[in-house]
Protein backbone atom coordinates (compact mmCIF):
# COMPACT_ATOMS: atom_id res chain seq x y z
CA UNK A 1 0.00 0.00 0.00
CA UNK A 2 2.89 2.75 0.89
CA UNK A 3 4.67 2.14 -2.46
CA UNK A 4 1.20 2.31 -4.43
CA UNK A 5 0.82 5.78 -2.36
CA UNK A 6 4.70 6.79 -3.05
CA UNK A 7 4.12 5.67 -6.84
CA UNK A 8 0.83 8.27 -7.00
CA UNK A 9 2.60 10.53 -5.18
CA UNK A 10 5.57 10.78 -7.62
CA UNK A 11 3.62 10.17 -11.03
CA UNK A 12 1.62 13.52 -10.05
CA UNK A 13 4.69 15.68 -9.13
CA UNK A 14 5.96 14.28 -12.71
CA UNK A 15 3.16 15.36 -14.38
CA UNK A 16 2.42 18.59 -13.09
CA UNK A 17 6.00 19.58 -13.35
CA UNK A 18 5.77 18.89 -16.74
CA UNK A 19 3.12 20.65 -17.72
CA UNK A 20 4.27 23.87 -16.05
CA UNK A 21 7.66 23.36 -18.28
CA UNK A 22 5.58 22.77 -20.98
CA UNK A 23 3.82 25.96 -21.23
CA UNK A 24 7.12 28.12 -19.95
CA UNK A 25 8.57 26.79 -22.45
CA UNK A 26 6.49 27.54 -24.73
CA UNK A 27 5.64 31.11 -23.96
CA UNK A 28 9.59 31.93 -24.13
CA UNK A 29 9.67 30.19 -27.41
CA UNK A 30 6.81 32.24 -28.54
CA UNK A 31 8.09 35.93 -27.09
CA UNK A 32 11.44 34.72 -28.68
CA UNK A 33 9.80 34.46 -31.94
CA UNK A 34 8.54 38.02 -32.34
CA UNK A 35 8.18 39.93 -29.64
CA UNK A 36 6.03 42.56 -31.61
CA UNK A 37 3.05 39.73 -31.55
CA UNK A 38 1.64 40.78 -28.39
CA UNK A 39 1.42 44.64 -29.81
CA UNK A 40 -2.28 46.20 -30.84
CA UNK A 41 -1.99 46.57 -34.91
CA UNK A 42 -2.51 49.98 -34.13
CA UNK A 43 0.69 49.98 -32.59
CA UNK A 44 2.45 48.63 -35.39
CA UNK A 45 0.30 50.49 -37.80
CA UNK A 46 -0.04 54.13 -36.73
CA UNK A 47 -2.57 55.26 -39.51
CA UNK A 48 -6.45 55.33 -39.46
CA UNK A 49 -7.51 51.46 -39.44
CA UNK A 50 -10.00 50.60 -42.16
CA UNK A 51 -13.26 50.31 -41.06
CA UNK A 52 -16.74 50.12 -42.17
CA UNK A 53 -19.94 50.66 -39.70
CA UNK A 54 -23.70 50.95 -40.02
CA UNK A 55 -25.13 53.85 -39.28
CA UNK A 56 -29.13 54.87 -37.98
CA UNK A 57 -30.18 55.27 -41.11
CA UNK A 58 -29.04 51.67 -42.27
CA UNK A 59 -26.49 53.10 -44.64
CA UNK A 60 -22.65 52.01 -44.30
CA UNK A 61 -19.57 54.43 -43.55
CA UNK A 62 -16.32 53.48 -44.32
CA UNK A 63 -12.47 55.14 -43.32
CA UNK A 64 -12.71 56.03 -46.72
CA UNK A 65 -15.87 58.60 -46.65
CA UNK A 66 -13.62 60.98 -43.63
CA UNK A 67 -12.65 63.70 -44.81
CA UNK A 68 -9.14 64.79 -45.74
CA UNK A 69 -6.91 67.26 -43.86
CA UNK A 70 -8.98 67.00 -40.99
CA UNK A 71 -7.94 65.30 -37.53
CA UNK A 72 -10.16 62.02 -36.43
CA UNK A 73 -10.85 61.14 -33.31
CA UNK A 74 -12.24 57.33 -33.37
CA UNK A 75 -14.18 56.39 -29.88
CA UNK A 76 -14.74 53.35 -29.49
CA UNK A 77 -18.24 53.45 -26.85
CA UNK A 78 -20.70 50.99 -25.40
CA UNK A 79 -24.08 52.51 -25.08
CA UNK A 80 -25.37 51.75 -22.04
CA UNK A 81 -21.44 52.66 -20.35
CA UNK A 82 -22.40 55.72 -18.21
CA UNK A 83 -18.14 56.82 -18.78
CA UNK A 84 -19.26 56.83 -22.33
CA UNK A 85 -21.89 58.71 -21.86
CA UNK A 86 -20.48 61.39 -20.28
CA UNK A 87 -17.24 61.07 -23.32
CA UNK A 88 -20.48 62.41 -25.66
CA UNK A 89 -21.73 64.24 -23.25
CA UNK A 90 -18.57 66.71 -22.89
CA UNK A 91 -17.86 66.63 -27.06
CA UNK A 92 -21.09 67.86 -27.31
CA UNK A 93 -20.49 70.47 -24.73
CA UNK A 94 -17.23 71.40 -26.50
CA UNK A 95 -18.62 70.99 -29.85
CA UNK A 96 -17.35 74.81 -30.42
CA UNK A 97 -13.64 73.63 -29.23
CA UNK A 98 -13.77 70.65 -31.48
CA UNK A 99 -15.27 72.28 -34.60
CA UNK A 100 -12.59 71.02 -37.27
CA UNK A 101 -12.49 67.37 -35.27
CA UNK A 102 -13.98 64.19 -37.41
CA UNK A 103 -15.75 62.95 -34.79
CA UNK A 104 -16.59 58.50 -35.21
CA UNK A 105 -18.31 56.94 -32.61
CA UNK A 106 -17.72 53.18 -33.10
CA UNK A 107 -19.96 50.14 -30.92
CA UNK A 108 -20.42 46.40 -31.62
CA UNK A 109 -23.38 45.87 -29.79
CA UNK A 110 -26.70 45.60 -31.69
CA UNK A 111 -28.12 47.90 -33.97
CA UNK A 112 -31.06 48.90 -31.96
CA UNK A 113 -28.92 49.57 -28.72
CA UNK A 114 -26.76 51.80 -31.16
CA UNK A 115 -29.47 53.80 -32.68
CA UNK A 116 -31.41 54.41 -29.10
CA UNK A 117 -28.32 56.25 -27.77
CA UNK A 118 -28.20 58.51 -30.92
CA UNK A 119 -32.03 59.00 -30.44
CA UNK A 120 -31.29 60.24 -26.66
CA UNK A 121 -28.55 62.21 -27.32
CA UNK A 122 -29.59 63.66 -30.88
CA UNK A 123 -26.32 63.29 -32.36
CA UNK A 124 -27.52 63.57 -36.02
CA UNK A 125 -27.98 67.72 -34.57
CA UNK A 126 -23.77 67.41 -34.73
CA UNK A 127 -22.50 66.70 -38.60
CA UNK A 128 -19.29 66.31 -37.20
CA UNK A 129 -20.22 63.25 -35.19
CA UNK A 130 -20.65 59.79 -37.15
CA UNK A 131 -21.88 57.26 -34.95
CA UNK A 132 -21.53 53.71 -36.37
CA UNK A 133 -21.93 49.71 -35.04
CA UNK A 134 -18.59 47.16 -35.93
CA UNK A 135 -20.50 44.03 -36.37
CA UNK A 136 -17.24 42.21 -37.46
CA UNK A 137 -15.83 43.68 -34.20
CA UNK A 138 -12.45 45.39 -36.24
CA UNK A 139 -12.04 48.46 -34.22
CA UNK A 140 -12.28 45.92 -31.01
CA UNK A 141 -9.73 43.92 -32.41
CA UNK A 142 -7.32 46.95 -34.05
CA UNK A 143 -7.13 48.53 -30.99
CA UNK A 144 -7.47 45.75 -28.51
CA UNK A 145 -10.00 47.41 -26.72
CA UNK A 146 -10.38 46.22 -23.16
CA UNK A 147 -12.32 48.90 -21.48
CA UNK A 148 -14.78 51.34 -22.58
CA UNK A 149 -14.09 54.38 -23.59
CA UNK A 150 -11.14 54.09 -25.67
CA UNK A 151 -10.24 56.75 -28.17
CA UNK A 152 -7.42 57.42 -30.66
CA UNK A 153 -6.90 61.07 -32.07
CA UNK A 154 -5.32 61.20 -35.55
CA UNK A 155 -4.10 64.23 -36.85
CA UNK A 156 -4.50 66.37 -40.53
CA UNK A 157 -2.44 64.02 -42.36
CA UNK A 158 -4.25 60.44 -40.94
CA UNK A 159 -1.03 59.58 -37.96
CA UNK A 160 -2.18 58.14 -34.92
CA UNK A 161 -0.60 61.14 -31.81
CA UNK A 162 -2.48 60.53 -29.06
CA UNK A 163 -4.60 57.01 -27.45
CA UNK A 164 -6.36 57.38 -24.84
CA UNK A 165 -7.49 54.08 -23.04
CA UNK A 166 -9.91 54.67 -20.12
CA UNK A 167 -10.80 58.40 -20.87
CA UNK A 168 -10.38 61.49 -22.91
CA UNK A 169 -7.86 64.31 -21.58
CA UNK A 170 -10.03 67.24 -22.50
CA UNK A 171 -7.81 70.04 -22.25
CA UNK A 172 -5.48 67.89 -23.76
CA UNK A 173 -7.37 67.02 -26.55
CA UNK A 174 -8.60 70.58 -27.50
CA UNK A 175 -4.77 71.84 -27.76
CA UNK A 176 -3.79 68.78 -29.76
CA UNK A 177 -6.72 69.71 -32.19
CA UNK A 178 -6.55 73.44 -32.34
Amino acid sequence: MRFVTLFIFLLISIVASAQQDTSKTALTVQLAKNPADTLAPYQKYNGIPTFSIQVPDSTWFFNTDLIKKKPVLILYFSPDCGHCQLELEHIIGKMNELKNLQIVMITSRSFQDMSDFCVRYKTNKFPTITIGRDPAYNITRFYKVEFTPFSALYNKKGKLIKVYRTGIDWEELVNLVN
